[in-house]
């Protein structure tokens, strides 16, 4: 049985996340559209970032960490409107309630935007 962490990955893959080279947003009307920010080689942002009252906000937006070489992905940061959980809150310390909550949620969401089409080259 695959662990989280291979699970978030194969669906970034899907998505076609590892294919932006910077930043892409993927439209799926009536969907709020998908962000994907690519920050460094290991690190991708997504967010989804609904309109309320003329004011842009991200629910959520995601920092997420690759390791291409074993094929997993885990969540770095969560933020919603006030909200930010990190998973490494300093050097050598790891919150892992933050971590098993925000790689369940994450591995969830990815699953809803595929079910919901948001497919980078489709």
């Amino acid at each position: 049985m695959q662990d989280v962490y291979h699970s978030i990955y194969e669906k970034m893959a899907k998505i076609g996340v590892f294919e932006v080279r910077q930043y892409v947003v993927i439209e799926k009307p009536p969907h709020v559209p998908l962000c994907i920010d690519r920050l460094s080689d290991d690190i991708f942002a997504l967010s989804q970032n609904p309109m309320e009252d003329g004011v842009m906000y991200a629910d959520p937006d995601m920092e997420i960490r690759v390791d291409h070489q074993n094929k997993t992905a885990e969540p770095l940061t969560f933020q919603v409107l006030e909200e930010r959980r990190v998973v490494y809150p300093a050097p050598g310390k790891v919150d892992l309630k933050a971590k098993n909550e925000l790689s369940s949620f994450l591995d969830n969401w990815l699953s809803d935007l595929i079910q919901k089409g948001f497919i980078k080259n489709q």
